[in-house]
């Protein structure tokens, strides 16, 4: 709740919250692996939908406090090299980076408006992170925060926090002449990848990562991000055991679950190249970062757009689906009357 009432102007106009170094505590209902949240919900309850709810209050627990480890806009940040650069207090809050670009690049800066052509930071204003493509093939360019021997992810995960949320706008323009993916990769150690997400600059197209960041570590998910625009991504990676799931502009679109995990060293910002580039570039756009530990809770069904709240929303998409296995809350393969009861039942936050 801290970070949400503190905001730049900025990030009063879209929502997101201004860079708070350090680790601010917040709660949060329980929720399933896919769907973790603190949110206050904004709707009245009708009575018939009171009542219902106060019928299923039960079934409703509350979790251990969720912990955001890094907040940041990077409006707070200054024009140049992101290596070095503070991300919060002690062992590890300086940012490193990684890969061989062509000059006069580096593999991470930061930029303001104007400075790349048709990409300006989310809201028009503030600043953002461009990742540079390496000059090789296969290669991989990477900026991360050192959440292990800082100590940050140990703090940050007691009390049964063992979900590694990140949430993280991306711009990947199109028509690049470098064959490149942009995303998030998770590091197990400094030298082991368990999981994240990437988006192809050529199709839009996303994968999830398993063991590593090579194309026979990538698994399709049939999902497509839009190129030219920013889209928000929560990557949510449970380090006790693997699962991961990927939510795109607010709904759940994959799941997986990683063959390493027991252990979280850093969520990178990623780049990777798969094609000689030659004497050519590639660029993807990084804003409004959160890294958080969360709770794998309980599950949430009738929540259907994954927003942590049952609201009109979730109750258009039911009535849309009507006759169908789309909205179907209770798990009986079909969307009924059933399922309406449940979902009003449920209404406000989950």
């Amino acid at each position: 709740m801290l970070r949400r009432l503190a905001r730049s102007a900025k990030n009063l106009r879209i929502g997101f919250p201004v860079p708070v170094h350090g680790i601010v505590a917040r709660t949060q209902y329980s929720r399933s692996m896919n769907r973790s949240t603190s949110r206050v919900s904004s709707f009245a309850r009708p009575p018939i939908v009171a009542a219902l709810a106060a019928a299923c209050a039960g079934v409703l627990a509350f979790s251990a406090a969720a912990t955001d480890i890094v907040v940041t806009s990077f409006d707070d940040y200054a024009v140049g090299n992101l290596s070095g650069q503070v991300g919060f207090t002690g062992i590890g809050g300086t940012w490193a980076t990684s890969g061989s670009t062509n000059a006069p690049f580096v593999p991470a800066s930061v930029i303001g408006p104007g400075t790349a052509p048709g990409v300006d930071p989310v809201g028009g204003a503030g600043k953002m992170v461009r990742l540079t493509t390496e000059k090789f093939n296969n290669g991989r360019s990477k900026a991360w925060l050192d959440l292990l021997n800082s100590g940050k992810w140990a703090a940050a995960s007691v009390g049964g926090n063992t979900v590694l949320e990140t949430r993280i706008k991306v711009f990947v323009p199109s028509a690049q002449r470098v064959t490149s993916t942009f995303g998030i990769m998770i590091s197990k150690s400094s030298f082991e990848t368990s999981g994240g997400f990437l988006v192809s600059a050529q199709t839009g197209a996303i994968s999830l990562l398993n063991g590593g960041y090579a194309a026979a570590n990538r698994v399709a998910t049939g999902v497509s991000a839009s190129l030219n625009q920013w889209n928000e991504f929560i990557y949510r990676w449970n380090v006790a055991n693997g699962e991961g799931s990927l939510s795109l502009n607010g709904s759940v679109v994959a799941n997986h679950t990683t063959t390493a995990f027991g252990a979280l060293y850093a969520s990178n910002l990623f780049a990777t190249t798969d094609a000689t580039p030659g004497a050519s570039n590639a660029f993807g756009y990084f804003d409004d970062l959160v890294l958080s530990a969360v709770s794998p809770a309980v599950p949430c069904p009738p929540d259907l757009n994954d927003d942590g709240t049952v609201d009109a929303a979730d109750l258009a998409s039911l009535l849309g689906a009507w006759g169908t296995a789309a909205g179907d809350v209770n798990g009986d393969g079909n969307t009924d009357a059933a399922d309406l009861a449940a979902l009003l039942g449920a209404w406000g936050t989950c």
